[in-house]
């Protein structure tokens, strides 16, 4: 990282990577409605593969700027893992928009899953040797620093999650779909959290990256931390607008529905925002926004599933958003108020 970058230079590439994001994926949304109607519940595999193309698309679009404008983040250790992320991202758009190419495993293509298992190998692999390490710090790829924060925060929203199932069992606002016992919960837990992280992680990086590195990089100098972390969090949750008054998430409130989660993606981007100032890594943001995503299932199969999804979204946001205040008053923030960008 050793080129700064001036104020003019940080707007353009800042609106040439949103423009870019915001086009693709709003384009794509809108095509396969045309398509396919409105996004069922559970999702149709049209749906189910488009809503993860898109995910797709942010970091996408952050690889595509980085190599236009020349970035000198863009080392020959940062390539190899973005070379395994498009390469995934390409088989899994293929295999799940036409047919598998070897057959599928857990519900997933064989072919991208293999290539998914190999690129997060080649990710630890280039973490072991100092100088493949020090390759990766420009982009945020190295596993970072204060390690402690890879447990802390994915085991606080995991917290989190159980007590909000909790709240949603004793309110009668939901019920478990299996009796829960906790060896049969924390054997079915922890065991497909690790095989998702292997086999998955490039869903999570395709936003992550996206989000929390390159626009994240370019927002906070010329914002400041606090003003940036809210405007990115309005951005995240605008680039869900299509997908919500589609009938995601909030089947038939695409207002409010949109609403509320412009208000959760403000709260969970302050936790991955830290989680990246934290550890100056993107897989910390990774892990957490995994953890969310997929422990949640588990915890709302053998806790409690709230079926009113705008209440659900509500008691998510005020729980994680007590967390995300706790979180804002570490000093992290101010140690990056109005620092200038880097390359």
């Amino acid at each position: 990282m050793n080129k700064t970058l001036k104020r003019g230079q940080l707007k353009k590439e800042l609106f040439v990577f949103l423009i870019f994001t915001f086009a693709a994926t709003y384009i794509l949304q809108f095509f396969i409605y045309g398509v396919a109607g409105y996004i069922s519940s559970p999702p149709s595999q049209i749906w189910t593969a488009t809503l993860v193309l898109s995910m797709f698309i942010p970091a996408t679009a952050a690889i595509i700027c980085m190599i236009y404008f020349k970035s000198s983040a863009l080392t020959r250790e940062s390539k190899i893992v973005f070379t395994f992320f498009l390469l995934y991202a390409v088989l899994f758009s293929f295999e799940n928009y036409y047919q598998p190419i070897m057959g599928t495993v857990m519900d997933q293509p064989v072919l991208s899953t293999i290539i998914a298992v190999l690129g997060m190998l080649a990710v630890i692999l280039l973490n072991l040797k100092k100088n493949w390490r020090n390759g990766l710090k420009a982009s945020k790829l190295s596993f970072g620093r204060n390690h402690k924060y890879y447990i802390i925060l994915p085991l606080a929203v995991l917290l989190i999650l159980i007590f909000q199932g909790i709240i949603v069992y004793f309110s009668g606002l939901g019920a478990p779909a299996v009796e829960f016992n906790i060896y049969t919960f924390l054997v079915t837990l922890i065991p497909y959290l690790i095989f998702s992280f292997f086999t998955i992680w490039a869903w999570y990086f395709g936003e992550e990256f996206g989000w929390r590195v390159y626009l994240q990089d370019r927002l906070f100098p010329l914002l400041g931390s606090y003003k940036g972390v809210l405007v990115l969090g309005i951005i995240w949750g605008a680039w869900h607008y299509p997908m919500n008054a589609m009938g995601y998430n909030f089947p038939g409130q695409p207002i409010l529905g949109n609403a509320l989660m412009t208000l959760f993606t403000i709260v969970m981007g302050i936790i991955l925002s830290y989680a990246v100032l934290k550890t100056g890594s993107v897989w910390a943001a990774v892990i957490i926004h995994l953890f969310n995503n997929k422990a949640g299932n588990i915890v709302a199969a053998y806790i409690a599933y709230s079926s009113n999804g705008l209440m659900g979204n509500i008691l998510s946001s005020v729980l994680l958003g007590i967390f995300a205040l706790v979180l804002l008053r570490s000093k992290v923030w101010k140690r990056v108020e109005k620092v200038p960008a880097v390359q």
